[in-house]
């Protein structure tokens, strides 16, 4: 990794100074956040959500059943397919199982199992990664899985979380390049939104969780996350790309920017307005949605929660009676590329949203 030039006029920004000190806030630790979104306890004042209707609990809990029975002797999931023992989809799982009700709830061995698993894959270097990789891209995997890992740390009984943490931390800020994103290959210009905002969770709940993590390699990140922004608010796949906004990508670099404390960004409201906007619709027909259905609902969700009850109120009633919808009478939701179980650990995060047992995505 190579050192970025500073830009010291947006050291001088009060702006900047000021979301420098949100982003201070953001990483005082996991403790302090789980109350973050209010002044009342999470378990008190979250015992009935807003616009969590009884269809919604009863489609969580067949889905949560349904994705524990999922779940083999090693604790990864699938058994067949690109996706089998995937680290990313195991991390994905047991933060759909840490959203339900924390680490003491009825899943507390479902996530341990997770946690062991995770844990079990972490090479000497600290990439963590399944035995047999398919998929072209597993630094997908390491980042969801350090993420996961970041938001269990401080109620893990595995003394191990913190050594893995903490050098799958260190891998992901030694593969940040001089762009201040992230890439599939050795190649420059194949760095991308996508994985770059995967990279930038992961390292927000690294710091939350007390992992060290330089200011400097998040400024660097919101940079090149703002050259990709196009003129229309949303943001292309790579910087040399035509400009082209989708959806779910945006999402995506909106969720981290905020993450990086600029919700009052120029970038984040323009690309807010973005997400706004009407879009096509992601399912195609009946029966068949399409590419980052799951991942751009994941995201947009985090987006709304983010901006605030207005958006909230607008969003999540609107996502959550399309996700019931989708839900199979088994409990789980389908995804044709990755799985049927990443679709559900994701359809299940974002209709846990209003619980706010998760941490990183409780920040507003």
């Amino acid at each position: 990794m190579h050192d970025h030039k500073s830009n010291t006029s947006h050291m001088s920004d009060p702006k900047y100074s000021r979301r420098s000190a949100l982003f201070a806030a953001l990483c005082s630790g996991l403790a302090a956040v789980r109350g973050w979104c209010g002044a009342k306890p999470v378990e008190a004042a979250l015992s009935h959500p807003e616009h969590v209707t009884p269809q919604t609990t009863v489609a969580i809990e067949s889905g949560l059943k349904w994705l524990a029975s999922r779940q083999v002797t090693d604790g990864g999931f699938g058994r067949h397919g690109s996706y089998a023992r995937n680290v990313g989809v195991c991390a994905l799982a047991g933060t759909a199982f840490l959203a339900h009700r924390g680490m003491t709830g009825q899943y507390r061995r479902s996530i341990q199992e997770c946690i062991q698993y995770l844990t079990s894959r972490a090479q000497d270097d600290g990439f963590i990664v399944e035995a047999d990789v398919k998929t072209h891209a597993p630094l997908y995997g390491h980042g969801f899985a350090t993420m996961f890992l970041g938001q269990v740390f401080g109620e893990a009984a595995d003394p191990r979380v913190r050594d893995v943490l903490k050098t799958a931390t260190k891998l992901i800020l030694n593969l940040q390049d001089e762009q201040g994103a992230w890439c599939y290959t050795s190649n420059p210009k194949d760095a991308d939104v996508s994985i770059t905002t995967c990279q930038m969770m992961a390292l927000f709940s690294a710091r939350q969780a007390g992992i060290t993590v330089p200011r400097s390699a998040i400024d660097r990140s919101v940079e090149f996350l703002r050259r990709a922004q196009n003129p229309d608010g949303g943001f292309r796949y790579r910087l040399d790309d035509p400009p082209e906004s989708l959806f779910p990508r945006s999402a995506a670099a909106v969720v981290a920017l905020t993450c990086a404390g600029l919700e009052d960004d120029e970038a984040v409201q323009r690309g807010r307005d973005y997400l706004h906007q009407p879009h096509p619709p992601l399912e195609l027909s009946p029966g068949q949605l399409a590419e980052y259905h799951f991942y751009g609902r994941f995201y947009a969700t985090h987006a709304a929660w983010q901006a605030g009850k207005t958006e909230w109120d607008r969003w999540y009633p609107t996502v959550r009676d399309e996700l019931l919808s989708q839900q199979s009478p088994e409990g789980a939701w389908h995804d044709a590329n990755i799985g049927d179980e990443y679709a559900t650990a994701m359809a299940l995060i974002v209709l846990q949203f209003p619980y706010r047992n998760v941490p990183l995505l409780a920040m507003r």
